[in-house]
C-alpha cells in the first residue's frame, strides 16, 4: 500500500514539513515519485519514520543520532536478508546437483551409454568445468562404488559407471598444456588398491597446473616402476589408497623407490593414509581439496622445477 505525504503526516503524527526535512536533509528515506512528482511512501517508509519519531520523541535522540542508527540496523538487515537469500540459492544448487547426480547414475546403471553423454554435455554447459568434474562425476563415481559395496548395485554396474566417468575425466588430460618447467610425474594406485576417483580428480588438478603426469591408474604393481622412474626422469610420485591394509606394503613399494631414487617427490592422498607412521606424514595430504593440493603444489612441486 502507498501513501500520500498527507496520509503519513496523519498516520504517524509528524509534520509534512519534517518528513520532508528528513527525506532531504538527512537522507532518512526514499519515497517513490509519480510522474507529477508527488512522493508516495510505501509501508517500509512508513516503518522507517515511525522508528525516528520514536528514537526522537520517546528516546530524547537527535534526528541526525536517529537516522545514523536506522542505517546501521537497515544495514544490519541487509545484511541478514542477504545471507538467507544466499543460503536459499545455495541449499537450491546443492539440490540441483544432486539430483543431476541421481539422474546420471539411474542412467548409468540402465547402460543407457548415449543419453549419459547428453546429459553430461548438458551438464558441462550449466554448471560448467568445475562442478561437473569435482562434484557431480565424482559423487556418480562414488555413488557407484558404495551402492556395489552395499548390495544395492552389481559388479557389472559399478564397473560400468567407473570407466564411463574415468573416460571423461581422461578426455580433460589433453586439453591442458604440458608446462616444461614443471617436473614429470606418475600417479598410481597401489597394487590391490582399485578405488581411482580421488588420484583422477588430483590428475586433472596437476594437468592444470601444467604438470605431464603419466596416469597409471588402480591396483598398479610394483614391477617395472623403478626402470620407469629413471628411463621417464620423473620426479614426482602420486599414490591414491582407501584400504588402509595396504598401507604398510604401500609404504614398503616406496622406500624400495627411494633407495635408488633419493630425490623424488613422494605425495599420499585417500583414507588409507590416514593412520601413517609420523615419519610419512608430511607426505600425506590431509583434507583432499584444492586448497590443500594448491599449497603443496606452490610448497613442494615449484620447489623442484627451480632445480632444474
Amino acid at each position: 500500500m502507498m501513501y500520500t505525504i498527507r496520509k503519513a503526516s496523519m498516520l504517524l503524527g509528524i509534520p509534512a514539513v519534517t518528513i520532508r526535512a528528513w527525506e532531504t536533509r538527512y537522507g532518512a528515506i526514499l519515497p517513490v515519485r509519480t510522474e507529477a512528482g508527488y512522493r508516495l511512501f510505501n509501508e517500509k517508509n512508513m516503518e522507517d519514520l515511525r522508528f525516528l519519531k520514536n528514537q526522537t520523541d520517546e528516546k530524547g535522540m537527535t534526528i541526525s543520532q536517529a537516522v545514523r542508527l536506522l542505517k546501521e540496523q537497515q544495514d544490519l538487515r541487509e545484511q541478514k536478508l542477504k545471507a538467507k537469500t544466499d543460503t536459499v540459492i545455495q541449499v537450491a544448487k546443492e539440490e540441483a546437483h544432486q539430483d543431476m547426480v541421481e539422474r546420471l547414475y539411474n542412467t548409468l546403471c540402465n547402460f543407457s551409454t548415449e543419453q549419459a553423454k547428453t546429459m553430461v554435455d548438458l551438464g558441462f554447459s550449466m554448471y560448467g568445468y568445475d562442478i561437473m568434474i569435482y562434484d557431480i562425476l565424482f559423487s556418480v563415481m562414488i555413488k557407484a562404488s558404495t551402492e556395489r559395496d552395499e548390495g544395492r548395485a552389481t559388479v557389472a554396474q559399478e564397473h560400468y559407471i567407473t570407466q564411463f566417468v574415468t573416460h571423461r575425466y581422461l578426455s580433460f588430460f589433453h586439453l591442458f598444456p604440458i608446462d616444461n618447467r614443471v617436473p614429470r610425474m606418475i600417479a598410481l594406485c597401489p597394487s590391490g588398491e582399485h578405488h581411482q576417483a580421488e588420484l583422477l580428480l588430483f590428475c586433472l588438478f596437476l594437468r592444470k597446473k601444467g604438470a605431464d603426469v603419466l596416469y597409471l591408474g588402480p591396483d598398479t604393481p610394483e614391477d617395472g616402476i623403478q626402470e620407469m622412474i629413471k628411463a621417464q626422469q620423473i620426479r614426482v610420485i602420486c599414490l591414491s589408497l582407501t584400504d588402509p591394509k595396504l598401507m604398510e606394503p604401500t609404504l614398503a613399494f616406496i622406500n624400495r623407490l627411494l633407495v635408488h631414487n633419493p630425490e623424488l617427490e613422494v605425495v599420499f592422498g585417500g583414507q588409507g593414509f590416514q593412520s601413517v607412521p609420523e615419519s610419512y606424514s608430511n607426505w600425506v595430504l590431509q583434507n583432499g581439496n584444492q586448497e590443500e593440493w594448491e599449497r603443496w603444489f606452490q610448497d613442494k612441486v615449484l620447489g623442484l622445477s627451480f632445480q632444474f
